[in-house]
């Protein structure tokens, strides 16, 4: 018998092939066996990407040192991951460009903190700005935060940048993955998407404190001292891109 994959000479009892690694296949496709092949794919115990998941959400220190001591074959590549969480909120927010999600209210409700009808035009203008760019603003805030952590935790372990982007890329979409999920299953009810929008920044710090407290092995005083200058930085960040935002928008409203 030969491996159909690569032509590889096999013993009749192998069931995967030396060579190529590829699987012994000698039945022919049914719809079991598509459904036992997407069962193993997604929800096996085994899955590098369920196994990194459920790791980064209970121990990320052991996600972290382990693929960045060498130890990766246990875990989902870190880009890989990126691009996952990436797809997955870009999903939900097509389906708020597209009107399948209300989004209308988020809208009214950012809009009314605004007194003039310019800064309400503004306002929506920028909320609409963030749905359709989101994704490309995720990739821009990763160098960020890389920055960030780097600063404010480098006393405690002495990262390189490279390793500090490794922590942040996945620590982002760990918590990226959790949210979306979070917001897909609220988003058809209008009742509490609002509510669930609101928290979605408070649990991401959560998941980021708690991973940041887990890989550096941070004291609990350290940890709040660290986290409160890390939303200075972020808060001031976002006000200068407000500022920005404010000026063009006035610029063009001019012109």
């Amino acid at each position: 018998m030969k491996c159909k994959n690569c032509l590889n000479q096999l013993a009749n009892n192998q069931k995967f092939c030396p060579e190529c690694g590829g699987k012994v296949i000698v039945n022919r496709i049914t719809f079991k066996i598509i459904f036992e092949e997407f069962l193993d794919k997604f929800f096996n115990i085994d899955n590098k990407f369920y196994q990194t998941f459920l790791i980064l959400l209970k121990r990320p220190q052991e996600v972290i040192s382990g693929y960045l001591d060498g130890k990766r074959v246990h875990y989902f590549n870190p880009v890989s991951y990126f691009a996952f969480a990436l797809t997955l909120s870009g999903l939900y927010f097509y389906l708020v460009q597209k009107g399948i999600i209300d989004y209308s209210k988020m809208m009214d409700v950012s809009a009314a903190n605004y007194e003039t009808e310019m800064q309400k035009e503004m306002a929506l203008k920028i909320n609409s700005f963030i749905v359709e760019y989101s994704n490309v603003l995720a990739v821009l805030f990763i160098p960020i935060y890389v920055l960030f952590t780097k600063v404010l935790f480098s006393k405690y372990k002495d990262y390189n940048w490279a390793e500090h982007f490794i922590i942040n890329i996945y620590l982002y979409s760990e918590a990226a993955i959790i949210t979306t999920v979070i917001l897909l299953f609220s988003a058809f009810n209008g009742e509490i998407i609002l509510t669930v929008n609101m928290i979605m920044f408070l649990l991401q710090l959560t998941y980021f404190a708690y991973a940041l407290k887990k890989i550096f092995g941070l004291s609990m005083k350290a940890l709040l001292i660290r986290i409160l200058f890390f939303l200075l930085l972020i808060a001031g960040f976002f006000f200068l891109i407000l500022m920005v935002g404010v000026v063009i928008g006035i610029m063009t409203h001019k012109g």
